[in-house]
């Protein structure tokens, strides 16, 4: 199969900092944590986990093996977002609102009426939105803020069928490599591809995803 980024994309050199190891927990519960050419799909799971995690943890300050634990113990992570995003905006604990979600029910009766959050966001929850989107408008919007993504180009990947995880993937990704992702969102939903070839085309290793994610949020200005 072709190389699909040299396709699309010029060909990249990797700076020195991308290749340090993560520098912190990696997420045990997956076995296939690099990329194996003959087993290409297998590492995707891990992949698209370890990115959401770290954009997560290096966007809020919260360690990623907080995040890796509580996910590991049955935390959904879309309740992760939604705990974290809120929290930053309200001035309060993550903590404290999983608890109040979990004593209530759902996030809408949580959250609804609490000033600070977007009109976007409090729209949902009147709307009775499920968690998936309120977690999508969270992601959406940090992504906007913090990794430079239009409106457009977030609607793009999503039109290429991007699930929220692959959003942050294919966003963090774009950033990196100055060009947009939607192609390659397209390749892999259509089987043409699977994230580790597309990682591999592009020179990077699972493991230099966090190092990356890190270091395009400190260089935001958001």
């Amino acid at each position: 199969m072709p190389s699909l980024v040299r396709l699309l994309l010029p060909i990249l050199l990797l700076t020195p900092g991308l290749a340090r190891a993560e520098p912190t927990a990696t997420c045990h519960c997956y076995r296939d944590r690099a990329f194996d050419p003959a087993r290409p799909a297998a590492a995707d799971p891990y992949i698209l986990a370890t990115t959401r995690s770290s954009l997560l943890s290096a966007v809020f300050g919260v360690e990623k093996r907080s995040l890796v634990s509580a996910v590991m113990t049955g935390t959904d992570p879309d309740d992760l977002w939604v705990a974290q995003w809120a929290g930053a905006r309200l001035g309060l604990p993550a903590a404290e609102l999983l608890s109040s979600r979990e004593a209530r029910g759902s996030w809408p009766a949580a959250l609804v009426g609490r000033s600070g959050l977007t009109p976007e966001f409090s729209a949902a929850l009147r709307a009775g939105a499920p968690t998936e989107r309120l977690a999508a408008i969270a992601v959406a919007e940090v992504l906007r803020r913090r990794l430079g993504a239009t409106p457009t180009a977030l609607a793009a990947l999503r039109q290429a069928g991007a699930t929220t995880p692959e959003l942050i993937l294919a966003t963090v990704l774009s950033a990196r490599l100055g060009a947009p992702t939607a192609p390659l969102v397209a390749q892999v939903h259509a089987g043409r591809a699977t994230w580790g070839e597309v990682l591999r085309d592009t020179g990077l290793a699972p493991r230099q995803l966090d190092p990356l994610v890190r270091e395009l949020v400190a260089s935001s200005h958001g």
